[in-house]
């Protein structure tokens, strides 16, 4: 096998694997930013559930510049702007 072939073989591979990434990410998007909503915030428990993500997923976004809001009276509820969650959103290879 030539060195060019072997090149196409694994640039069509992470091609293939992009495009699978993306459609993936796009999905999610469209999960979170297509649900009839009043507000354009999120729960924090809504966010890892819909993402299967952790509380220390969060965390790190918010170390990474994610901005939480909370309701101005006493309580442990946090929110999040859908747009600012998009953001973080990240393809992993």
């Amino acid at each position: 096998m030539n060195d060019d072939t072997l090149i196409n073989l694994v640039a069509r591979g992470l091609v293939d694997k992009i495009i699978h990434l993306f459609n993936k990410y796009l999905g999610t998007q469209l999960k979170i930013r297509n649900e009839k909503r009043v507000l354009p915030y999120i729960s924090k428990k809504r966010v890892m559930e819909d993402l299967d993500i952790s509380d220390g997923t969060l965390d790190n976004w918010e170390k990474h510049g994610l901005n939480r809001y909370k309701p101005k009276y006493k309580t442990s509820l946090i929110y999040y702007l859908i747009d600012d969650i998009c953001k973080f959103i990240i393809i992993d290879t």
